[in-house]
């Protein structure tokens, strides 16, 4: 049985919450700082936050070179993932709108869309027409994107283990921070 998305928000925030509760408090300045008391004590500008994210490229490549390795079982494209993700906040869509949504082309997206049925990873309502055919994700596509959400997780936490205590403590916060203003989608409704 799958969890709600909006119940592994909360259980990963509370997580986090805990850990920044943790968090040591600032000292004072000089040489018994820690890391975590320079960036406190810094205001960053949008721009550089930016300039260091691009920075992590070898970050991000290892983000995405994983995240490829975990969909070549499935043999998924990105945009087939995109549609999952999308289809994930419970709202049931037509092949027009998951065009639109995702920024390609309706051919494209049919065929996409298609090959998602034809997997089981998606559900569609009784429609005459197939243009008007509303698609929805199934439990199956859950299953897939849990073990995708898992797995990502497990691969941050690895390289977050990484890091001194210190930085692990500002990482917890960061995301917590985040998870806390992320948009929040409604659970999926069972069908």
């Amino acid at each position: 049985m799958h969890t709600p998305r909006k119940s592994r928000l909360a259980e990963l925030t509370r997580a986090a919450e805990g850990l920044r509760s943790r968090l040591p408090t600032t000292v004072g300045r000089g040489r018994g700082t820690s890391p975590l008391d320079d960036v406190a004590r810094r205001r960053q500008s949008l721009g550089e936050i930016g300039g260091r994210i691009v920075s992590i490229r070898r970050l991000w490549r290892e983000l995405v070179l994983s995240t490829a390795q975990q969909l070549a079982p499935s043999d998924l494209s990105l945009p087939q993932v995109a549609t999952l993700y999308l289809l994930a906040d419970g709202r049931a869509r037509s092949v027009k709108q998951i065009a639109a949504e995702l920024g390609r082309s309706h051919s494209a997206t049919s065929r996409l869309v298609d090959l998602l049925f034809a997997r089981k990873y998606l559900l569609a309502a009784p429609a005459e027409d197939k243009r008007l055919r509303l698609c929805s994700l199934a439990p199956t596509g859950e299953a897939l994107l849990t073990r995708i959400d898992r797995g990502r997780a497990e691969q941050f936490v690895d390289l977050v283990r990484r890091l001194p205590a210190a930085e692990r403590g500002l990482v917890a916060a960061a995301v917590a921070a985040l998870a806390t203003r992320a948009p929040i989608t409604p659970p999926r409704t069972p069908s």
